[in-house]
């Protein structure tokens, strides 16, 4: 829902341009060079979205899950245990 609403958004901006170009660039092979770059833009646009969408989702899966929290915290346990014991070895 929320993707089909922000690519109707990209498209009316993205018409808008093109009617800006074909109501304000009067050469012909100008305003196709313009239209086509507006196009490309478009394509673009909403592939960074998608990208956004899809790794802002994955990130959301993976910090809702508990086990991440727990993997994180056992992961620093046992790097501050490593430290510690490195320490008492270069204290001696």
């Amino acid at each position: 829902m929320l993707a089909t609403l922000i690519n109707n958004t990209v498209d009316a901006i993205q018409t808008s341009k093109k009617i800006f170009v074909d109501t304000f660039v009067k050469h012909e092979g100008l305003a196709k060079s313009l239209n086509e770059f507006v196009d490309a833009q478009t394509d673009y646009t909403k592939k960074a979205i998608d990208a956004t969408m899809k790794a802002g989702n994955e990130v959301y899966k993976t910090v809702s899950d508990r086990t991440f929290y727990t993997d994180t915290m056992k992961a620093m346990q046992e790097s501050a245990q490593a430290l510690l014991h490195t320490q008492k070895k270069e204290g001696k």
